[in-house]
């Protein structure tokens, strides 16, 4: 008798996938001399992991690319790995990630939608991410946070190409009956 609590292997194989991506776009670094907070593909792979999963799948598959990371695994952006990394400027928006994977996973609603994608990665997905992002800056960095601004266009441009991407994959998916 299965227990209807348990993951597919299809369910398993989409969880580790999508963790891969995410350990993946974290070596996609572009460095900006200005600011101490490396410029990743992590954001879009995240929002685009969250828009591709369920909500439980992608907190899962957001959680599990964390737990390698903080076992030393150089998941993290510029190889890097460990639990030091958590407990530095950047470590907040690791730690924001799964709560927004989660969210906008949540909120994506049933139906393929490009607005509702873009809207709920745009208007939840950075604002979390920032949140936490933000309070670890503050806590361990010395520069000033006019820098997210920055980011913050950049990571609206990443939700746009995040939700293209997630829209065009899952209805590909749906036509095959693989979602």
């Amino acid at each position: 008798m299965a227990d209807n609590s348990s993951l597919s292997i299809q369910s398993m194989a989409q969880i580790a996938v999508c963790s891969a991506l995410l350990c993946v776009s974290s070596y996609i670094i572009i460095p900006l001399p200005i600011i101490p907070i490396p410029f990743t593909l992590q954001f879009l792979a995240v929002v685009l992991v969250a828009l591709l999963l369920k909500p439980t799948h992608a907190l899962i598959a957001q959680t599990l690319y964390t737990l390698l990371g903080i076992v030393g695994l150089p998941v993290f952006s510029g190889g890097k790995g460990g639990l030091g990394i958590i407990f530095s400027p950047t470590g907040g928006f690791i730690i924001g990630f799964i709560a927004t994977s989660f969210l906008i996973s949540l909120l994506k609603g049933k139906k393929v939608s490009i607005f509702r994608y873009i809207s709920v990665s745009v208007f939840v997905g950075i604002p979390v991410t920032y949140f936490f992002g933000i309070i670890f800056y503050i806590l361990y960095a010395d520069t000033a946070l006019e820098t997210f601004s920055l980011f913050a266009v950049v990571d609206v441009l990443k939700c746009i190409v995040a939700s293209l991407l997630a829209n065009t994959i899952t209805k590909a998916l749906n036509s095959k009956g693989l979602s």
